[in-house]
């Protein structure tokens, strides 16, 4: 039996524009830190355009994250995007004759392409939901006038292709670097080293279709995209887990939009498969599945969104350790001195027992996406039930405020178990903070402590972290059978040595201030 569904959703569900989390302490620090980065001299509105670079190759995809990075982080700390107007002024000049941009192809179909501009509609979506919110920033920009031209002259023409999209293993080959690049062609279709990642491109066009109402006018060019992605065998193929994780998203999506409630089995059995066999031992992924060369943050924010909404529709608890687990860990490595993000090795199943950066920064793509990652973390710090009650996922410090209501939270989590709720508005508040398994305190639930607190009253609640040397994750024994040893962690924090005995958390890594890959190597696994 399903409890209260949520009111609020993740991936950008139209809220009241005075319901907002203000994140106080380390999430509000990394979301400045990002946010500077992302206006530095790389995004200025003169160099976001990527032109005849990425043409060939990813057209769209720098805009799209910036754009998307920009839109989410002025919600999620109250400041406007300094540059938004101007890249938005340029947009004319720099989109090809059809609307969209990049090269306009007439002998294939670029998965890239397609990728590319789901970034970019997903971008125009969260746009245009800003200005029905009521962002004054947002207001001037019709942006459903800039995502017309992507569907109608770039998605819509792929219509009758996707049952051709090539999925037998055969026909795909290995390879890639970190950015991925054109393969070869097969059919119709150019393929992407990111295997699969035409599915990305079906996630923004699904946004958009939610965002601008177009679900009815586009259903019968999504449907097949939707089939062809579940008929992959995703390990067989050794799909992108990024293109998958994002794939997830626009699943759940669609299902809400389209009153598929048979879908939700299908994301859950797809983010089990990447559990299972894609996670790292600091809870990042295996760039492509049954490939773990190195990890990827924008597949990290993907796996955090999937695990968020698997928790808001079936309410079960483990979805809401693991989005813990991802943040904390894979994303608070994940994130760099300068507020961009970069990839990490695999530890474990690459063969080797310790953490270092794979690139000091990967500012070409994961930078922006940390942007939604970090937004979205503020989206989730409080959840409203149908019935009122405020839910607490994740315990950390800030002031949520709605009209009259006032939470103020102030909390040491994760580094210790303590809390303390003050209601500081003029209405009665129920609320339930979430207890992970880590957890040690006096509770009559096994994962909630409730409390109603009238206007001026304060609950308090300590415990302590368990502290364990738990084995390696079964994604990592499954890849290399012969990998034997243990990961230190102190509640759900994973712990790495940085020298004699000096165990410390990952996620404050990005506090040293160096990001140089020589520098960042430190012991993680602990050989038996």
């Amino acid at each position: 039996m399903r409890h209260a569904r949520l009111v609020v959703a993740s991936g950008g569900t139209k809220v009241d524009a005075a319901m907002s989390f203000l994140p106080a302490a380390d999430l509000w620090t990394r979301l400045n830190r990002n946010y500077a980065r992302l206006e530095e001299t790389k995004y200025y509105p003169h160099n976001v355009y990527q032109r005849e670079r990425q043409a060939g190759k990813w057209p769209g995809d720098t805009e799209g994250r910036t754009l998307l990075g920009w839109v989410l982080l002025a919600q999620a700390t109250g400041r406007p995007p300094r540059y938004l107007d101007g890249m938005l002024a340029r947009w004319a000049e720099e989109v090809n004759e059809k609307g969209y941009f990049g090269k306009i192809y007439t002998d294939g179909i670029s998965e890239q392409q397609l990728s590319s501009h789901g970034w970019m509609l997903q971008a125009l979506a969260e746009l245009h939901r800003a200005s029905e919110a009521g962002w004054r920033w947002a207001a001037p920009h019709d942006a459903r006038a800039l995502a017309m031209p992507i569907i109608e002259q770039l998605f819509l023409p792929t219509a009758g292709a996707y049952e051709d999209y090539p999925i037998d293993p055969a026909e795909r080959e290995t390879g890639g670097a970190y950015s991925g690049s054109h393969l070869k062609q097969v059919g119709r279709w150019i393929l992407s080293t990111d295997v699969g990642c035409f599915a990305i491109g079906m996630t923004g066009l699904i946004d958009a279709c939610e965002a601008f109402d177009l679900t009815d006018e586009f259903q019968s060019l999504i449907a097949p995209m939707a089939d062809r992605f579940l008929a992959i065998d995703l390990k067989a193929i050794k799909a992108q887990t990024h293109a998958t994780l994002t794939a997830l998203r626009g699943l759940i999506r669609w299902s809400r939009m389209t009153d598929q409630p048979g879908l939700w089995t299908e994301v859950e059995s797809r983010y089990q498969l990447y559990t299972d066999l894609a996670w790292t031992e600091t809870y990042a992924n295996y760039n492509w599945f049954d490939r773990p060369r190195w990890t990827e943050p924008c597949a990290m924010v993907d796996s955090l969104m999937v695990a968020m909404d698997l928790f808001q529709y079936t309410r079960n608890p483990i979805y809401l350790e693991h989005a813990q687990l991802t943040w904390f860990n894979a994303l608070g490595h994940g994130q760099r001195a300068n507020g961009g993000f970069g990839c990490d090795n695999c530890p474990g199943a690459d063969g080797e027992t310790e953490l270092a950066f794979s690139t000091s920064e990967s500012h070409w793509c994961c930078t922006m996406r940390g942007a939604e990652g970090l937004s979205r973390m503020c989206e989730y710090q409080v959840l409203e039930e149908e019935d009122g009650t405020l839910c607490l996922p994740f315990g950390l410090p800030g002031d949520w405020r709605r009209g009259s209501t006032h939470l103020q939270i102030e909390s040491l989590y994760p580094h210790r178990a303590a809390w303390i709720l003050t209601n500081r508005g003029a209405t009665t508040l129920a609320i339930r903070l979430f207890l992970p398994s880590w957890v040690e305190t006096t509770r009559d639930d096994p994962h909630w402590a409730s409390c109603q607190l009238a206007p001026g009253e304060t609950f308090h609640l300590e415990g302590n972290l368990t502290s364990t040397e738990r084995p390696l994750l079964v994604s990592t024994t499954t890849f290399r059978p012969t990998t034997a040893g243990v990961v230190r962690m102190t509640g759900p924090l994973v712990l790495a040595c940085y020298g004699e005995e000096d165990w410390k958390p990952i996620c404050e890594d990005y506090l040293r201030g160096d990001m140089t890959k020589e520098h960042s190597v430190k012991t993680l696994i602990t050989t038996t």
